[in-house]
């Protein structure tokens, strides 16, 4: 038996999230029917590192299967090309160790959400244009108190299943990019809607003429009402899952703009 790590990359705009579920279109579905087929099995079942909601897109999804079969590693990427939708694709595919689990294993993620400074037609698919852009100096400024170990209470969604609130955020960081700015956060976890929370909540703070203080007292607050509005989906992507032996601070030498 093996273990094989799978790295993916999908648009999410017309799929029901990662999460397989019944009579709707997601990536987990479409991947474990196109897997089934390569390896002629009746199903098999593939765990995903992030469970992306509706619309939320992935250029760095990691997902892994167990599975006895003397197909190399470099084969699933091509083989999975013919049997997958043109919205996803395998990136790259490798042996994992024995017990390596997409989800369990990952000791953080990445995730990126993209703001336009002005509405486009093309690139509001993966982007939100809010009616104003506040001054990056000011979005920055914002996320200056995310930084560290806290109870993120205030960005989880109402009605969410009981989890540990308590994350651990390696970098929370407001940069330009294309056509606008982009917010590149790494977390040992996030709680549910905690990325399109925490945008809604920087545009508010950004806003407040005090960001800093604005920001830090919605955190102390734990409180979701303190918070800004949920920023839709089309803005999120998943970039990059870590692992053991991984640096999660490599963004510092391959982030561009990371500078401006």
């Amino acid at each position: 038996m093996r273990t094989i790590k799978l790295t993916l990359a999908y648009d999410g705009s017309t799929f029901h999230g990662w999460q397989r579920q019944p009579g709707v279109r997601t990536v987990q579905g479409s991947l474990e029917a196109a897997l089934a087929k390569v390896l002629g099995v009746d199903a098999i079942a593939v765990p995903g590192a992030g469970r992306t909601d509706a619309g939320v897109h992935a250029r760095g999804q990691v997902a892994s299967f167990v599975c006895e079969t003397s197909l190399p590693a470099r084969a699933f990427p091509p083989l999975l090309a013919r049997e997958l939708p043109a919205d996803v694709r395998v990136l790259h595919a490798e042996d994992a160790p024995a017990g390596f689990h997409a989800r369990h294993s990952a000791r953080a993620r990445r995730y990126a959400y993209r703001l336009l400074a002005v509405p486009d037609v093309l690139r509001e698919r993966y982007a939100w244009a809010p009616l104003r852009l506040p001054p990056l100096a000011a979005l920055r400024a914002s996320a200056g108190p995310l930084a560290g170990t806290h109870d993120c209470s205030a960005f989880q969604a109402v009605g969410s299943a009981p989890t540990d609130p308590v994350c651990r955020i390696h970098r929370a960081h407001w940069r330009y990019c294309e056509a606008g700015v982009m917010l590149d956060i790494v977390a040992d976890h996030f709680l549910y809607h905690m990325v399109r929370n925490l945008v809604g909540t920087s545009l508010s703070a950004a806003e407040s003429g005090e960001p800093q203080a604005h920001m830090q007292a919605v955190i102390e607050s734990r409180d979701r009402s303190r918070g800004g509005v949920t920023a839709p989906p089309e803005g999120l992507s998943l970039e990059r899952v870590y692992y053991d032996g991984e640096d999660l601070h490599e963004w510092r030498a391959r982030a561009p703009g990371r500078g401006r």
